[in-house]
C-alpha cells in the first residue's frame, strides 16, 4: 500500500476543505492512503513512511505563504527525493492564478532535486477573500487526488 501526505496552510478554511476532498479522492484509490495535516503538525512527520506528498495554500501578497514555503523546506530535510510532490492552491484573483503552484514546484525542484514533481497543479478559485470556494472546485480536487493517486500507485 503506498500512502500520501496532503499538507495544506489555511486562513480562512478553504484550502483545508480542499486538502480534504483531494485526501478523499486518493483515498479512492484501494491503493493509496491518505493522511492530511496541517502546518502546524509537520515536527513529528516521518517521511520514509510516505511515497509522495501535496502541498497546497492560499495566495497571500501574489505569492504561496510563508508557512507552506518553509514546510517544504522542512520535508525536504526529512527526505523528498524520489517522492512524488505535487502542489495546490486557492486564488481569488485570475490575475494571481498558478503563483503558488509555481513557488511550490519549483521550491520542490530546488530543495530535493531527486524528487518527482506531479503536474500540472491544482488551482481552485474562492469567491471572496474568505470564501466560499468556486462552484465545482471541491469536485476537481477530488480529481486532483484521484489522478495523484493512480499516479502513485502506478
Amino acid at each position: 500500500m503506498k500512502r500520501a501526505l496532503v499538507v495544506y496552510d489555511t486562513t480562512y478554511g478553504n484550502t483545508e476543505k480542499l486538502a480534504r476532498e483531494i485526501a478523499a479522492g486518493i483515498d479512492e484509490n484501494e491503493n493509496v492512503e491518505s493522511t492530511v495535516l496541517n502546518i502546524r503538525e509537520l515536527d513529528l512527520v516521518d517521511m520514509s513512511t510516505y511515497d509522495g506528498v501535496l502541498f497546497g495554500c492560499p495566495i497571500h501578497f501574489f505569492r504561496a505563504t510563508r508557512g507552506i514555503k518553509g514546510s517544504v523546506k522542512k520535508l525536504a530535510k526529512k527526505g523528498l527525493d524520489g517522492k512524488l510532490v505535487g502542489a495546490f492552491e486557492t486564488y481569488q484573483s485570475d490575475r494571481h492564478e498558478g503563483n503558488a503552484v509555481e513557488q511550490i514546484e519549483d521550491m520542490v525542484r530546488d530543495k530535493a532535486p531527486g524528487a518527482k514533481i506531479f503536474t500540472p497543479g491544482l488551482t481552485s478559485v474562492v469567491i471572496d477573500s474568505k470564501g466560499p470556494l468556486g462552484t465545482n472546485e471541491l469536485e476537481h480536487g477530488r480529481t486532483f487526488g484521484e489522478l495523484f493517486a493512480r499516479e502513485l500507485a502506478s
